[in-house]
């Protein structure tokens, strides 16, 4: 997958129109452009901040391109395991620490959020990539899909209302 609007022969189209993402090229690549489509705001939910998939160059530039693009950008992101994130000193994690307007974490609290096993990336251009497990790349994906985007969010949106602040990833002094 080269860039937002190619026809890769190699992805493997699924029914509906999604493309199923097989390894760690075809991941950073989608997440470069689902991120890079995204109009003001981005939802991730994410385990531990998916080491080498949003660690990767292309992705954090886009990140940060985003982020201190003008008008007002938010991303939500919901975490499981602050303290891990903490530890690991993800390089994402100084862009969230860096710009806490744009960035705001919630950690899952609810044992029913906590099992979940899957990671989400989407954007409010209709762009999508869920994996059912987070701790692997492969999944599907869609861009300019609302009609599939649109439920991931929505159940997204549930998680984050029953989440709490995730305060402690915040930087020293916000």
């Amino acid at each position: 997958m080269s860039g937002p609007g190619s026809a890769d022969p190699h992805l493997r189209r699924l029914p509906g129109g999604a493309v199923a993402i097989d390894n760690a090229d075809e991941a950073v690549a989608i997440t470069t452009a689902v991120v890079d489509r995204a109009r003001r705001q981005l939802w991730l939910h994410s385990r531990v901040l998916d080491p080498g998939l949003l660690d990767a160059p292309p992705v954090l530039e886009a990140l940060r391109r985003f982020a201190t693009a003008r008008h007002d950008k938010q991303v939500r992101l919901i975490v499981h395991d602050a303290a891990a994130i903490a530890q690991a000193g993800s390089p994402l994690l100084g862009l969230v620490q860096r710009l806490p307007t744009v960035f705001r974490v919630r950690q899952v609290t609810d044992p029913i959020d906590r099992a979940l096993a899957s990671a989400c990336l989407l954007n409010d251009a209709g762009d999508y990539y869920f994996r059912l497990s987070g701790l692997r790349y492969d999944g599907e994906a869609g861009l300019a899909m609302p009609a599939r985007s649109r439920p991931l969010q929505d159940g997204l949106q549930r998680v984050w209302e029953r989440s709490r602040d995730c305060s402690e990833l915040r930087a020293l002094g916000f």
